[in-house]
Parts: C-alpha cells; structure tokens; sequence
C-alpha cells in the first residue's frame, strides 16, 4: 500500500549517494508491504525522477515502473541491521512501540554502475529469519 508518492530534492547524503546534483529531482516512494493483510515493512525509496515515468504511472511495483523506462536495476547491495522501531513504525507495522525490527538500505545499480535506488526499510522482527549459505573458505 502506497502511503507517499512525492517529487523533492535530495538530501546531501541523498545525492552522495545517488551521484546526482543536489538540485537533481528525486521521487520519494513510500509503503507499507502486507502479507496476508498483515503489515511487515514499511519501505522508503529514493529515486532519481529522470529514470522513472510520471508518479501516476507507479503502481505496484517500483521495478516494473523502473523497468518501463529501460532502467531495472541489475546489481545491489543491502545492509541489514536489528534496530527497535519508533512509534511511528510500530503504528504502522501493528507491533509494540519499541519492538524489533530489522533495518534493509539497498543501494542498486545499473548494469553500468549507475546508481538507481536508495531504499531503507523496517521489517517487523518476528516475521523474518535469515539464512545464510557459506563456503568453507568463509568458516574462518
């Protein structure tokens, strides 16, 4: 469920990271993602305008919007780290004020190195486990 579709400018760190001018556009985008009509994630991403269609032409999918210009993203990286959430996010994600939840920044990029997207999310913590596989050569 949308709760924010907006143009703005970036923030300084926006734009660092983003590699844009600071009075570039950006498309702020914001969400609440459900499963099973239960809110998990609230989810807020930072776009450059130039590789989105109209704001209006977003509907579900932020990758399909993106891809609908020749800009789907073929590289990420995220960093995943527990936190506890904010009245506002417990609000949002149904949990206790202060429960736990799980902070995801993806950074994604073009297959030329372009930066696409600046998203940062809270995950409710009692939805989610991960796993990792590793290779010996990472067992210490």
């Amino acid at each position: 469920v949308w709760i924010m579709k907006a143009y703005g400018k970036p923030t300084t760190e926006e734009a660092e990271i983003l590699q844009i001018s600071a009075e570039d556009d950006v498309v702020r985008l914001g969400r609440v993602r459900q499963f099973e009509n239960q809110p998990m994630a609230i989810e807020h991403a930072v776009v450059p305008a130039r590789l989105l269609p109209d704001i209006e032409e977003i509907k579900e999918s932020l990758y399909q919007a993106l891809e609908s210009r020749g800009n789907r993203p073929a590289r990420g990286t995220q960093r995943v780290k527990a936190s506890l959430a904010n009245p506002t996010e417990a609000g949002l994600l149904s949990i206790e004020e202060f429960g736990e939840v799980l902070r995801i920044e993806r950074r994604s990029f073009l297959q030329d190195g372009t930066p696409v997207e600046l998203t940062r999310s809270a995950y409710r913590g009692d939805g989610f486990d991960i796993v990792m596989n590793l290779e010996s050569d990472q067992l210490g």
